[in-house]
C-alpha cells in the first residue's frame, strides 16, 4: 500500500479549561489514548482520554464541567475531532503505570432542561369587581402561572426553532430547514423542552445532531464537502465491506486516523468495491496505544 508521506508522525492534542488558563497534553511527552465516537442523532455521545502518569497536581486541576477538545492526525496534517464537558475523572493504576481517565459528553446535554417559570407565558391577568370605600372598582387578580411557552397562531418552525434553541442556550453552527412549517393552530411548550424542539425540527424533515461537538439543525441527506479523496494512498487499509441496513445501503470503512471524517462529511472513496461520492453517517476515531484509526459507515 503506498501511503502519502502526510501520514506519518502521529498527533494527539487535549486541551482542557482550567481555572486561571489551560492545561496542554500531547503525544509529544506523554501516552495519550482517545475514543471519539460520532452519529447523526440529537443526543450528545460519551467519550473519553487517557493521560499516562500525571503529576498529582496537574490530576487536581481536572475537574467535571471544565470544556475539554481532542485533535489528531499525522504532523503534516490534523484536525479537531471533537468538544465537550468533562462528566467524570479517574485516576488508578494499571501495572506501573499511572493512567487518569477523563470521560466527557460532546457538546452539552440539553435533555434535563425544563420550562421554568421564568420562560413560560406569564401568569393571564383578570380583573374583578370590589367595593372599596362605598364604590365598586376593578381590582387586578391573577391565575396561578401555567408551565408553558405559547406560540400564536400562525407561528413558524424557524421561529419556534430560534426561540427554543435561545432559551436552550444552543449555538448553532448550521441552521437550514428543508421546509419552514406553519402552526396555524400555534404551538406550545411543556415538559423538557428539547424534546419540543426535536418534534418543531423533525416537523421541518430535519435533524439535530452535534458535528465536532457543535450542534446543527438540518436535512439528514445534506453534508460538508471535505474536498477529500480516500484510497490506499491517503489511509484506507481495506476494500470497503457493503452493509444493507433499514432501507440503506452503504459500506463499512476502516482507514488510518482522518479528523476529516465526522457525521455529515461528504468525501470521495476509491477502492476495489467502492468508488463514488459518499456522507458519512457514523463512526469513531480512537488511540489504543497500537491502532490509530477511524472506523465508519457512508451511505
Amino acid at each position: 500500500m503506498a501511503t502519502s508521506k502526510l501520514l506519518f508522525g502521529r498527533v494527539v492534542k487535549v486541551t482542557i479549561e482550567v481555572s486561571g488558563g489551560h492545561l496542554n497534553f500531547s503525544n509529544d511527552d506523554l501516552e495519550v489514548q482517545f475514543e471519539v465516537v460520532f452519529d447523526d442523532d440529537e443526543k450528545p455521545n460519551i467519550n473519553s482520554v487517557k493521560v499516562y502518569n500525571l503529576t498529582k497536581t496537574t490530576i487536581n486541576k481536572i475537574k467535571k464541567n471544565q470544556n475539554i477538545s481532542i485533535s489528531a492526525g499525522y504532523k503534516g496534517d490534523y484536525g479537531i475531532l471533537t468538544e465537550g464537558k468533562i462528566t467524570k475523572v479517574l485516576t488508578k493504576y494499571e501495572g506501573v503505570d499511572k493512567v487518569t481517565t477523563i470521560t466527557f459528553k460532546e457538546g452539552k446535554d440539553y435533555s434535563g432542561i425544563k420550562v421554568t417559570k421564568d420562560v413560560a407565558d406569564p401568569a393571564k391577568k383578570y380583573y374583578v369587581k370590589k367595593r372599596i370605600k362605598g364604590r365598586t372598582v376593578k381590582v387586578a387578580k391573577y391565575r396561578k402561572q401555567t408551565m408553558q411557552i405559547t406560540f400564536k397562531n400562525g407561528t413558524t418552525a424557524k421561529q419556534i426553532i430560534t426561540k427554543l434553541t435561545k432559551i436552550l442556550g444552543i449555538k448553532l453552527a448550521e441552521l437550514s430547514l428543508p421546509r419552514n412549517k406553519v402552526y396555524k393552530n400555534g404551538y406550545k411548550v411543556t415538559g423538557q423542552i428539547e424534546n419540543n424542539l426535536v418534534e418543531v425540527v423533525k416537523d421541518c424533515g430535519a435533524s439535530m445532531y452535534y458535528r465536532r461537538g457543535q450542534m446543527v439543525i438540518r436535512s439528514i441527506k445534506k453534508g460538508n464537502d471535505e474536498r477529500f479523496t480516500l484510497s490506499e494512498e491517503t489511509g484506507l487499509i481495506e476494500p470497503p465491506e457493503p452493509f444493507e441496513d433499514d432501507d440503506q445501503k452503504g459500506y463499512t470503512v476502516r482507514c488510518l486516523l482522518q479528523h476529516r471524517i465526522t457525521t455529515a462529511s461528504i468525501i470521495q472513496i476509491k477502492s476495489s468495491t467502492a468508488n463514488g461520492t459518499f456522507r458519512a453517517k457514523s463512526g469513531k476515531h480512537y488511540y489504543d496505544g497500537n491502532d490509530f484509526l477511524t472506523e465508519f459507515e457512508v451511505i
